[in-house]
């Protein structure tokens, strides 16, 4: 069956698709490269791809394309190709290099996009012959701006420079024709003044772009007020050759002389408004805020800055260990960055990164944070530790045309590299748009260099399941966020509970980020995670505090004791409960112990929204156990949460010693009661 379903995608895809062996022999072609080129199977079965290309295509670009598939295995763009028939076409044309029955082919993939190019030369050439009237049109609007504002200037007064747009337009254009599209731009000025004084101006700018310019204004809101009046008056029927058609607008505007500057920038600034406008949902105003422009500024400054302290070698990495819960061994460390600013001291990621996004300097900075992660590696390496070491990069850096070559540039430096002992984190978010680049950069690292990939913060991005289907990573790691308040926070514990089991079903290690206490790992490892980071273990070092606290490392033995959870699913399972149950307790202690005013995480007082009452619904569901002992395991819960739910009664009422007593009191009887629960749950997982 699959085997037929594969033949009739080749077969039938409108794509051309075509298929050379190792010595780029043509294999095979479908019919619709049959029918994009004019040659038959039998004209290119055995011929060498080259046969479909132009004279003008010269051999270095084969020899390039060539060479782009040996180092990276696929290639893609555009080429100029000759049908059988001699004549000229332009095509898109993908190929991957693949392994198949132990031999190597590529596999190509042609589109003829001819006709879209040419489509676009008379989109430009319809811009040229309109740009006649736009420059007449600007003229005009330079002479009414000269002479308003200086008027506005003499009386004291403001002016608007407002750019309007006609919203879906193009519907109006598809359902009815450009003739009748172009009657009714023609009486939108004729609309819109009926809103407007007569010293007032209405340009068409282009297209269904109109810019406006208002005199005798005093406020934003006099300014507001008559745009409203404005798409107001676009908002009733246009009546064309009998036919009522409704559209609306939306507008930008910015106020001079409170924004100066020539009219050109006006108009810009009135554009980028305008566009938030539509982003708001059309039909709508929106202001020009001049304190924008200073925060452009700002951030250009700020950029100046950073490409100095990269320069200036001014940043510096921090290391924080992973650990393997079970075990308590340190098998490797993320690499973070920081700023060692000369005037502001020590600056954290959350102060500067953001500024870098989709800039040079993004790139800048990952590179410099890969070269002296090389560096350490190569300096562990040559000690004689085995470590491994994981660092953060961008999307937008991944995807730079060079990064293959400059990364293995940057390897070659050091002669017998471990690189499979390197690991790259991609951040897991929206960010993440162009997945199929990204997934053969990750398959390039692995084939090349065996590097290995991670997802971080996962679960927090739009498209997780997406990203952990097609992306082809090693490990993800559960964002810290939902570890951190998951023994708090029932949701995040199921976000968490989720995330492991989704990693686990598609075979990849999972890491939890964000472990702040002993009770972190033990949940974890009853949840199946055996990786983690985070406080418990060490905050991110300086690599001289990491080796002394290497020197004195001791591991956790509460996780190591708890080893055997990985072994047996259905103690883990629920010995879920009795950690749940343990934290709970916990939680109750930390309230009741400490002054009313210092603020600490309250326990859940609902029975039915703790984790173990939630934790008991679901064994029920599921039949973990039979019902007389799930009874049993109830009483345990019921009798403790009672018990601490009255001390906190007696708490919330003001009588804090007699809480605090009531807990002494009762505290051997929990700790009795949470021993017998262990035994309990012990005694029916074996």
């Amino acid at each position: 069956m699959r085997n037929t379903l594969l033949e009739n995608a080749f077969k039938f895809a409108h794509e051309g698709i075509v298929i050379t062996d190792e010595q780029q022999n043509i294999v095979d072609i479908n019919e619709a490269m049959q029918h994009i080129t004019g040659y038959s199977r039998s004209d290119l079965i055995g011929s060498k791809p080259q046969i479909l290309s132009a004279e003008s295509q010269n051999k270095i670009f084969n020899q390039s394309l060539w060479q782009s598939l040996q180092r990276n295995g696929f290639w893609q763009g555009e080429v100029s190709n000759k049908r059988k028939d001699g004549s000229h076409y332009i095509a898109r044309f993908s190929v991957k290099r693949i392994n198949a029955h132990g031999k190597v082919f590529y596999l190509g993939h042609l589109s003829d996009i001819t006709t879209d190019r040419k489509y676009r030369a008379v989109l430009s050439d319809l811009v040229l012959n309109r740009n006649s009237h736009q420059i007449l049109n600007k003229n005009r609007l330079e002479n009414e701006f000269r002479h308003m504002s200086a008027l506005a200037d003499q009386k004291d007064e403001k002016l608007v420079v407002a750019f309007m747009d006609l919203d879906e337009f193009k519907s109006i254009n598809d359902i009815h024709g450009k003739v009748t599209a172009d009657q009714l731009l023609e009486q939108v000025p004729e609309r819109v003044r009926t809103a407007l004084k007569k010293t007032d101006s209405i340009v068409r700018y282009g297209g269904d772009e109109f810019v406006l310019i208002i005199g005798g204004i005093a406020s934003h809101a006099a300014a507001t007020d008559t745009i409203n009046k404005v798409l107001s008056a676009i908002s009733l029927p246009f009546i064309i050759n009998d036919v009522p058609m409704m559209i609306t607008a939306s507008v930008g505007y910015t106020l001079y002389p409170e924004d100066k500057g020539s009219l050109d920038t006006l108009i810009r600034h009135a554009d980028q408004c305008m566009y938030k406008a539509k982003l708001d949902g059309k039909s709508t105003v929106f202001a020009y805020d001049p304190g924008e422009e200073v925060q452009i500024t700002e951030r250009n400054q700020q950029l100046r800055e950073i490409a100095t302290a990269i320069s200036e070698d001014q940043f510096v990495l921090f290391y924080q260990p992973k650990v393997t819960l079970s075990t308590g061994h340190i098998f490797g460390f993320e690499a973070l960055i920081r700023w060692q600013h000369p005037k502001r001291g020590l600056l954290s990621p959350d102060k500067f990164i953001d500024q870098l996004y989709d800039t040079e300097l993004e790139v800048s900075l990952g590179q410099w944070v890969i070269r002296q992660a090389l560096k350490q590696l190569a300096a562990w390496q040559q000690d004689g530790h085995n470590y491994q070491l994981s660092i953060n990069l961008t999307a937008y850096h991944l995807s730079t045309a060079d990064f293959f070559d400059w990364l293995k540039y940057q390897i070659q430096h050091y002669h017998g590299l471990d690189t499979s002992r390197f690991q790259i984190e991609i951040l897991e978010s929206n960010r993440l748009s162009d997945l199929s680049l990204i997934s053969n950069v990750v398959e390039f690292c692995k084939s090349e260099f065996g590097i290995t990939t991670a997802l971080d913060d996962f679960g927090t991005g739009y498209s997780s399941l997406t990203h952990i289907r097609v992306l082809p990573v090693d490990v993800v790691k559960v964002d810290q966020t939902f570890v951190r308040r998951m023994l708090s926070e029932p949701e995040d514990c199921k976000i968490v509970e989720g995330v492991i089991a989704l990693a686990q079903s598609f075979n990849i290690q999972v890491i939890a980020e964000g472990v702040e206490s002993i009770a972190h790992g033990e949940v974890l490892l009853a949840m199946g995670c055996n990786q983690a980071q985070g406080y418990a273990l060490a905050k991110p070092l300086p690599i001289d505090q990491l080796m002394k606290f290497l020197s004195s490392y001791q591991p956790f033995r509460q996780w190591c004791s708890q080893s055997g959870l990985l072994k047996n699913h259905k103690q883990a399972r629920l010995s879920l409960f009795y950690f749940y149950l343990k934290y709970w307790l916990h939680q109750l202690q930390e309230r009741l112990f400490v002054e009313p005013e210092i603020k600490t995480e309250w326990p859940i007082t609902q029975l039915s929204d703790t984790h173990c009452g939630i934790w008991l619904e679901k064994a029920r569901y599921h039949h973990y156990l039979d019902d007389a002992t799930l009874d049993q395991i109830s009483q345990f819960h019921h009798y403790i949460f009672q018990s601490g739910n009255d001390l906190l009664a007696s708490y919330l009422a003001g009588d804090v010693h007699a809480s605090r007593a009531g807990f002494n009191a009762q505290e051997t009887t929990f700790q009795t009661t949470l021993y017998e629960l262990h035994v309990l749950i012990k005694r029916m997982s074996e």
